[in-house]
């Protein structure tokens, strides 16, 4: 009952002005809103000016098919990447997929039609685009590449000098989608454990090195140590107390992300309950560490502020920083960091893996640096408290 009543009173100590309320629990739902307003369209098929195209040639070009193949040779790289496929099945399945925009089916006969239609003005050869339905960049590829093939009629009619004639006739077809959700990109899921992560490390490296930091300078730990009240009665309540405000915030993350974001329902599996909570112990980790190095308040804020920010953005919260093409230094710190296996091994419960971390990178880096943090305070136990 005393831990409780103590823990109860450190609760509302810690949010009883607005900003000790604000910074924890509402900004993380609302810089939730914001990553996600902005970045929702963001995917992994990302918007260029560039398009995949997939090539099925049921027959080989030769005569005046050889005048189309030198126009495909020019399109590419830019507009087009082409990809050759053996078969329009394997084409198709890629399209489906997204792996590529557009289909260009050269049918066989092709080179027979197109010379009957040179030389004796029958009817244009044929060739089939597929498209994808409801995709914006598979209709624009098409138009782009229908476009292009008048220049193939051009060429052959100046050749020709013919200026009337058309010689290559484009279908367009459209390929019904085929989704398959659970290979799709989903940014809100992505970003949920950087919202999470988040939240419990601000309440981490500010609330409880401050916290530690404010009863030690105004002489409220040497006040409890001569009461009933223990060191280890003190600590537990003091835990309760910031574990209680990092769970009121987690929810407000997890009402939005389920109930508004629609972000995937594995974040509520055990499994991911646990890597959430055991992220919480090593953050607080981080924060006793904090605690231990610093004498004033002024001094924690600025370091707690600087630990913060290297600790969120290289650490993978809202980027994967490591697949950047940034200074390598800056890299190796990444990889350093227990924030970045944390919320790396988070992500994975959700389907999301980045960097390919083996079990021992995810659970044991971040466990060193609890065990260090935990052994600096222990050694500089009594300083922190102010019992010296």
């Amino acid at each position: 009952m005393r831990i409780l009543k103590l823990s109860k009173f450190l609760f509302f100590n810690e949010i009883r002005e607005f900003n000790g309320f604000f910074w924890p629990i509402i900004f993380p739902g609302i810089l939730f809103f914001i990553l996600v307003s902005i970045f929702s369209g963001v995917s992994t098929e990302s918007y260029s000016t560039t398009f995949s195209l997939a090539i099925v040639e049921e027959e080989q070009l030769a005569g005046f098919g050889k005048i189309l193949e030198r126009v495909l040779d020019q399109i590419r790289p830019d507009p087009f990447q082409v990809a050759y496929f053996q078969s329009f099945e394997e084409a198709e399945k890629a399209l489906k997929s997204k792996k590529v925009d557009l289909i260009l089916r050269i049918p066989e006969g092709f080179n027979v039609k197109l010379m009957r239609a040179v030389l004796f003005s029958d009817a244009p050869a044929k060739i089939d685009l597929y498209t994808l339905s409801n995709y914006y960049e598979s209709s624009t590829a098409a138009q782009i590449l229908s476009m292009i093939f008048q220049q193939v009629d051009l060429s052959i009619s100046r050749q020709m000098k013919n200026q009337s004639a058309e010689y290559v006739s484009v279908e367009a077809k459209t390929v019904a989608v085929e989704k398959e959700t659970e290979n799709e990109f989903h940014y809100a899921t992505y970003i949920f454990p950087g919202i999470l992560l988040m939240s419990v490390l601000s309440i981490a490296v500010f609330n409880l090195p401050l916290t530690l930091i404010y009863n030690r300078y105004e002489g409220i730990n040497k006040k409890l140590h001569t009461t009933p009240v223990g060191v280890l009665d003190y600590f537990t309540s003091l835990s309760l107390s910031l574990v209680s405000m990092m769970i009121i915030s987690c929810v407000v993350v997890y009402s939005m992300g389920i109930f508004i974001y629609g972000v995937s329902h594995n974040c509520l599996s055990g499994e991911f309950l646990v890597k959430l909570f055991y992220a919480m112990i090593v953050c607080s980790g981080l924060g006793i560490m904090i605690a231990s190095f610093c004498k004033k308040i002024s001094t924690a804020m600025v370091i707690s502020q600087i630990s913060y920010q290297i600790l969120m953005f290289l650490g993978s919260f809202y980027f994967p920083v490591l697949n950047y093409n940034m200074p390598e230094f800056l890299k190796v710190i990444a990889r350093m960091l227990p924030t970045t296996y944390l919320v790396e091994d988070l992500r994975v419960s959700l389907g999301y893996n980045f960097y390919s971390f083996s079990a021992f990178d995810l659970w044991v880096l971040p466990g060193i640096w609890f065990a260090i943090s935990m052994l600096i305070f222990m050694v500089n136990f009594k300083k922190v408290m102010g019992y010296e």
